[in-house]
């Protein structure tokens, strides 16, 4: 199987007890079944421990609920007491695998670092060169996949060089990227999938006008606010994101962070044709993080909107459902922004 990461994926390590922001706090843990069933049979004191502290949450799932705000089983040190007396095999599925989100599409694999992850966000904004997704081959077969992968990829790569066009400044590759997007979702609205490929080949910016209106900010920010929070101070810092003045940011990092939430995000088309709105949220985090750079710094901004948006299937969805039904979530605000 074909298997595509960030080009810093290898350099990745974890912080363990070092983390400034350690993933076992505020976050309840899901325990799959194999490791719920584990748990049952781990003798003594520990094992004691594991079974009084798993519970069922609202959605059903065996879970830890916090205590504290924290894991039961971050001890002081800020290290996984299972970890240290079990071993990491002995954790469930969702510790072992964070802060790595992993997508099949059959024939092949994606895996990207959450930029949540104050060690993956390190090596996201480390560099200002444009970011890469290399390829490698492991023995696993691959499975058929999507006949739209076929279209998408393509897309994506060619959506993905118009954001590396360092030529022109950010904002007008943003814009490129959101009107590529817009001929796309016509394409894929007409059921014609087949011609995503020869599109992404062919592609012209055309002559748009954009009809007279607001931009995204501050509304944007207000939507922001109405979703669900992860943390007390995140709608806080939104409402002072509003007023804030701009702060310098590289655009070579805010076109890192756009490329980030590229690949992550616009494959996932394939589950329900959604490109126009995987795209918006691209820009919109891009945007919303050069907003809150002034409030609480640029790399702090990237990694509170992963944590509250990218963290949370609910928080994607009803963004996506604004980008359709809210005016001031358009594509034409998003493009007046873009355009000053």
């Amino acid at each position: 199987m074909r298997v595509r990461e960030p080009d810093y994926y290898g350099a990745f390590r974890c912080l363990a007890g070092a983390c400034p922001h350690t993933c076992c706090e505020k976050w309840e843990v899901v325990i799959d079944e194999e490791t719920a069933r584990l748990y049952g049979t781990v003798p003594g004191p520990l094992g004691e421990k594991l079974r009084a502290a798993m519970a069922v949450d609202e959605d059903g799932d065996v879970c830890f609920p916090l205590s504290g705000g924290r894991c039961p089983f971050l001890d002081g040190e800020n290290l996984c007491e299972i970890h240290r007396q079990l071993g990491p095999e002995a954790t469930s599925v969702t510790c072992r695998a964070h802060p790595r989100f992993t997508e099949d599409y059959g024939p092949f694999r994606e895996v990207s670092l959450s930029a949540s992850c104050p060690a993956a966000l390190e090596l996201l904004l480390g560099s200002e060169a444009p970011l890469t997704f290399p390829e490698r081959q492991t023995a696993e077969a691959g499975e058929p996949g999507d006949p739209w992968l076929a279209g998408l990829v393509p897309l994506r790569d060619r959506m993905l060089r118009e954001l590396e066009a360092r030529q022109r400044p950010l904002e007008a590759r943003m814009e490129r990227f959101l009107l590529l997007a817009l001929e796309a979702q016509a394409v894929l609205d007409a059921d014609r999938g087949e011609e995503l490929a020869d599109l992404a080949a062919q592609w012209e910016a055309p002559e748009v006008e954009v009809p007279a209106g607001p931009g995204l900010f501050p509304h944007a920010l207000e939507v922001l606010s109405g979703l669900e929070a992860l943390d007390g101070d995140w709608r806080d810092l939104l409402g002072r994101a509003a007023a804030a003045e701009d702060v310098p940011v590289p655009e070579a990092l805010l076109e890192r962070v756009g490329a980030y939430f590229a690949f992550r995000y616009l494959l996932k088309t394939v589950n329900d044709g959604d490109l126009l709105g995987r795209a918006q949220l691209c820009v919109l985090m891009v945007l919303t993080a050069q907003r809150l750079a002034g409030v609480c710094g640029f790399s702090e901004a990237v990694r509170r909107l992963s944590c509250e948006i990218e963290h949370s299937e609910e928080n994607l969805e009803a963004l996506r459902a604004a980008f359709r039904e809210d005016p001031g979530l358009c594509a034409a605000a998003f493009l007046r922004q873009l355009e000053g």
